[in-house]
């Protein structure tokens, strides 16, 4: 059964292009993790993944539509099918829309367990990209890969 999550849309005092650059390549991302847990973690351009409680789960780009949309997808041991989505909208030349979507295979179990969890997380993800984009630090690590 698929879960279709719209995350909510903020503004991001940054330029479309810059902030697709800095999530179009995956290795951007390793920055966001606590140094004590990027050993964990490994990425190329394409594809991130990392080791927790003994799986390997990661993502890889699916789709980039420069400027505007980069979707992901499931990678490895993914406990399901997914495609995350960053979606960048110009508001002016110097000020963007942004909003993440989530698409999530999940069975009835899974659906129970998360599912009522995953847009809470979407829009603490979406929150979290606007502060650091703003270069303030998150109240959280963005990605904490011991959770």
């Amino acid at each position: 059964m698929a879960e279709e999550i719209c995350g909510k849309t903020v503004v991001i005092d940054r330029p479309s292009y810059s902030i697709y650059t800095a999530f179009s390549d995956l290795r951007n991302f390793v920055a966001a993790i606590p140094e004590d847990k990027k050993e964990m973690v490994t990425a190329d351009a394409d594809t991130i993944s990392a080791k927790v409680q003994g799986f390997e789960i990661g993502m890889r780009v699916h789709k980039r539509t420069p400027f505007s949309r980069i979707d992901f997808e499931q990678d490895g041991q993914a406990p399901f099918p997914f495609l995350f989505s960053l979606i960048m909208d110009p508001m002016d030349d110097n000020r963007t829309y942004f909003h993440i979507e989530l698409r999530a295979e999940l069975n009835t179990m899974m659906k129970m367990v998360i599912g009522s969890r995953l847009h809470d997380l979407v829009d603490k993800l979406t929150e979290g990209i606007a502060k650091a984009a703003s270069g303030e630090m998150p109240d959280e690590p963005l990605f904490d890969v011991s959770r």
